[in-house]
This record gives structure tokens, C-alpha cells and sequence, in this order.
């Protein structure tokens, strides 16, 4: 059941973000969809075969690489057979209990009995209190969209030409080219005028220099050499041969602005340039983006907007609805799953909560800890929703079908079952990517700083908050204790649960006098204490 549940809900959290607009994150998620799917169809079948195999070899005493009958450890005369061949347990040797882990006993023994303390779950649900907090504070301030800068190794020189840049230069942003993408008569003066006016408003606009010695435009640079040269023109045809003929042997640079027909009697497309300023966040380049082409789009002539930076502005649209919309969808797939599989209903919502509580924590503190929101970490927040299952829907499943008579009882018995499994896949999954914490690319440090940020909270909230927040509102056990015999009467069940139902009172005044055990079937059993006095007839 563990793997199933681990299995669906990671191949749901992939599948949903396989419908994303960013095609790096979908074949990131296809391709880890599909290999979730595989590796848990292995896990059922061959893997399973193979240690059913493994089991009947090790049952026979059968060496591990031969296959061939050996002794056991106890029978085998030479240091040399014992170290090499011997293996198994001899006939002879009486059978050993089983025994858990030292640490699978602490948190029985110490942690569970520690965190269900009244004044701990105080200070867990304070501190929990104050995580939303931080989270929601630092999800505030959350930038979007990565830098180029971050594209290139820290030693690169890239990096040092974007740090003068913004130090120095940022005031003139990129510089933006209006293309004109139909033919037109430039020799038109409503056709100049409507291009001026498009032109002023791009630089009367709070993104762009108001300056028209910083404006390239080949149009209004021509119409004023004609001025000045005192040429005129008549028609299309004049004015394509003084632009020809006068304008452009001069100023050179505007040759790659104008686009001929094969004959060159007409103009078929034109670009000039606007330049932005202030550019210095992410925030303001993706408004400027926006700004430029809502501007060129209201214009009657077909034009449009463009910068080779506005490939990675555009991720600043997109991202952040597309990470709310793949945080919704998986939640909602997720309690689905959950709804199935965990046998209460009630706990499909605490899982439910606990990844929108864990996607809060890592949106939040991977602000904090200067990682914006970007492909990058997208990917790492989709797979932060199929790790917050895991840590989440298991532990709500072991306190489910726990044995015990109180909620806190439950809390520490699912703690034994999990809490080691929980603790030694978080260490060894930071353990595996601690490596890129140097990393000299902004890539893989944010790889790292995701994850950590994935597990470190997700194991928090299963291993401490969650198993406290079950203490106080998780669902009562559905076992019913036997009725207690005082006149041969039997009563109807009654909750075990102290405090829990109309009849609490009456199992806390009981409790002194009963000893209450619950057997493996859920069937609550009664045992006289020694010393107390049976009631007569």
C-alpha cells in the first residue's frame, strides 16, 4: 500500500505538470512520470519475484553466489569457510524475537511520549503558527523569473559584464525593436504620422527614455535629412530614390532597418528602436515587455515588439499562474487519491492541507534564501507536492489503522511504525544532493536549495506537526470497548476515547478501576486489576 500511494501521487504530481506552457518542464515531468510508473511496475513484479527467491535461497542455506548447500556460521570449522561460504542459522539454534531499531524504540519510548505533552503541543502549534508566518511573509516577496546572469557559472565573464552592467549601465535598459511587418507607402503622410505617434507614445510611456537622440528611428531621421538636404518628393517612387540614392550611402547603419522588394521600388518591412530605462528587476522588464506590445497591438498598422531578452521576460508572465495552477490541480488529485486509499475521509483533508502548508513553506523560504520562482524551481515545487504526499499521507494512514486507546496513543504508535523510515529517507535524500550545495552554477545550487527546502519541511511536518495536530483534531478511533461487567449486565459499546462522546465522563471515573487493552482485531477487551473489588450481585 506505502508504494502504491508513494506511486500515484508522484505519477499525478508529474502528470500535472507535464501540462504546463514550459517545454522544459514538460518533458522534465513526462519523462520522470513515466519512469515513476515503470520503476513501481518493477518493484511489484521482478523485484518482488527476485526477493521471494532471495528469501527461499537464504531459508535453504544456500550460498549467495553459487547457489551450492553451505554450512551455518555456527557448524563451519575454519575462519576462512565462515567469512566466505558459511550463512543461515542452524537447525540447533533456538529462534530469536524479532526487535526494532534502536531508533524505531526512541521514537516509541522518548518522542511520541515527549510530543504529546500538553505544553509541547503548545509550543509545536506556536511554532507552527509562526512557519505559516515566515512562509506567507516570504511568498510576498517573491521575484520571478530567472536572470541571464544565472544562465552562466559564477567564474564565467558573463557574469561580471551583467553585475557592471547593473551597476553601472541599467539606467538604459535594452533596447527594443518596432517592427513593421507589412508594405507600406512611407511617402504617405498619414502612414508617418501614425508612425510618429506610435513612436511618441512608446517614448511619453514610464518604460522608455522620452529622447529623441536616443531613439533609433531610420523614418524620422530621413524625413529630417530631407529637410535639410532641401529634397522633396512627390510620390513613392522619389521618395524610395532619395531614401536610396541620398540617405542611406550616408548613414549605413540604417541599411539593416529597411527591407526592399526584388526591385526595390517599395518598402515591405522596417524596424526601428526604442530604448528602455530603469530596467533593474524582474518585475519592470516584464511590465515594459508588456507595455511595449500592448502599444504596437492598438495600432492599425501590424506591427510588433521584440528583444532576444523577451524569451526569458516572457517566463515572467507565465510562471507564476502556472505554478498556482499546478499546485490547485495536484491538490485536488491528491485528495482524490488520498480519499481512496486512506480508510477515513476526514484524513484526506489533513493530507490535503499538509501540501498546501509544505508548497507554502518552500515557496516562501526559497525567497528568503534569494531563489526565484523560475522553470527552475518550478520543477523542484512540482516534485516538493509528490514528496509532501509521501511524508504526509503515510503517517495519516499508520494513525488510522493504529492500535490504541487515545489519540496521543495512536500518535506515537504510527511514530514507531514511521518515524524511522521518514527520518532515514529525508537524511538520504540530502545526503544525495548536498554535493551541489557548491556548485558553481545557479542551477544546481537552486537544485539543491529547493530540494533541501522540499525535504526538510516535508519531514518536519511528518515527523512533528502533523502527528501533533492528529492529538488534537485527528479522527476518533473506531473501536469500541467491551462493556464493563458490574450486575452481569452487559452495556452497550462505549468510546475509549476520554472526553470523546456523551459518555466520556463515566470511562475517566472507570478508569482507575479497569484496565483496558485492545486486541489485534480492534475489539476492546477488560481485565480486573488484583485489587479492586468485583461488584456484587
Amino acid at each position: 500500500m506505502s508504494i502504491t500511494i508513494t506511486s500515484i501521487t508522484d505519477f499525478l504530481a508529474f502528470g500535472v505538470g507535464a501540462i504546463t506552457t514550459f517545454p522544459s518542464v514538460r518533458i522534465f515531468c513526462i519523462y520522470t512520470g513515466v519512469a515513476v510508473l515503470f520503476d513501481y511496475a518493477y518493484q511489484i513484479t521482478f523485484f518482488g519475484a527476485c526477493m521471494t527467491l532471495m528469501g527461499r535461497r537464504e531459508a535453504a542455506n544456500r550460498h549467495c553466489m553459487t547457489c551450492m548447500k553451505v554450512l551455518p556460521k555456527e557448524e563451519s570449522e575454519s575462519t576462512g569457510y565462515r567469512l566466505f561460504c558459511a550463512g543461515g542459522s542452524s537447525v540447533n539454534t533456538p529462534p530469536t524475537e524479532h526487535s526494532d531499531h534502536a531508533i524505531a524504540n526512541f521514537f516509541r519510548n522518548h518522542y511520541g511520549p515527549f510530543i504529546t505533552k500538553i505544553p509541547v503541543k503548545i509550543f509545536t502549534m506556536l511554532l507552527f503558527a509562526g512557519y505559516l508566518g515566515v512562509a506567507v511573509w516570504g511568498c510576498l516577496q517573491l521575484q520571478e523569473g530567472i536572470r541571464l546572469k544565472n544562465l552562466a557559472n559564477d567564474d564565467s565573464y558573463a557574469v561580471e559584464f551583467y553585475n557592471l552592467e547593473d551597476e553601472y549601465f541599467k539606467v538604459y535598459g535594452p533596447a527594443v525593436a518596432i517592427v513593421i511587418d507589412e508594405e507600406l507607402n512611407y511617402s504617405d503622410s498619414q502612414i508617418q504620422e501614425k508612425i510618429e505617434n506610435i513612436t511618441v507614445e512608446l517614448e511619453e510611456s514610464d518604460y522608455f527614455h522620452n529622447n529623441t537622440d536616443v531613439t533609433q528611428s531610420w523614418l524620422r531621421s530621413f524625413l529630417s535629412f530631407m529637410d535639410g538636404a532641401s529634397l522633396t518628393y512627390t510620390d513613392e517612387e522619389t521618395f524610395i530614390s532619395n531614401l536610396r540614392d541620398h540617405f542611406l550611402p550616408i548613414v549605413d547603419p540604417y541599411k539593416i532597418d529597411i527591407k526592399f522588394n526584388d526591385d526595390n521600388t517599395s518598402i515591405v518591412s522596417s524596424r526601428f528602436y526604442v530604448f528602455s530605462k530603469d530596467t533593474d528587476t524582474a518585475n519592470r522588464e516584464r511590465e515594459m515587455m508588456v507595455e511595449a506590445r500592448r502599444i504596437v497591438e492598438d495600432s492599425d498598422i501590424k506591427m510588433l515588439a521584440f528583444h532576444p531578452a523577451f524569451i526569458f521576460y516572457e517566463q515572467y508572465i507565465a510562471v507564476l499562474p502556472n505554478t498556482l495552477q499546478n499546485i490547485g490541480i495536484a491538490a485536488a488529485a491528491m485528495f482524490l487519491v488520498s480519499l481512496i486509499l486512506i480508510p477515513h475521509p476526514v484524513c484526506s483533508i489533513y493530507v490535503t492541507f499538509a501540501i498546501a502548508t509544505i508548497s507554502v513553506g518552500v515557496v516562501g523560504f526559497m525567497t528568503l534564501w534569494e531563489v526565484r520562482l523560475d522553470s527552475i524551481s518550478m520543477i523542484n515545487i512540482i516534485i516538493c507536492i509528490g514528496f509532501s504526499v509521501d511524508f504526509s499521507a503515510h503517517i495519516t494512514y499508520a494513525f488510522v489503522i493504529a492500535k490504541g486507546i487515545n489519540r496521543n496513543e495512536r500518535a506515537i504508535e504510527a511514530l514507531h511504525s514511521l518515524g524511522w523510515p521518514i527520518l532515514q529517507g529525508a537524511l538520504s535524500t540530502i545526503l544525495g544532493v548536498v554535493v551541489l550545495s557548491t556548485s558553481e552554477a545557479y542551477i544546481f545550487r537552486t537544485f539543491f536549495k529547493t530540494m533541501f527546502l522540499v525535504i526538510a519541511i516535508g519531514a518536519l511536518h511528518g515527523l512533528l506537526f502533523l502527528p501533533v495536530i492528529l492529538t488534537l483534531v485527528g479522527p476518533c478511533n473506531s473501536g469500541q470497548v467491551s462493556p464493563i461487567d458490574h450486575d452481569d449486565n452487559p452495556k452497550e459499546g462505549v468510546s475509549a476515547e476520554f472526553g470523546s462522546g456523551s459518555l466520556g465522563y463515566f470511562n475517566q471515573a472507570m478508569v482507575n478501576d479497569t484496565e483496558l487493552r485492545v486486541v489485534g482485531d480492534g475489539t476492546n477487551t477488560e481485565k480486573m486489576n488484583d485489587n479492586s473489588t468485583k461488584p456484587s450481585k
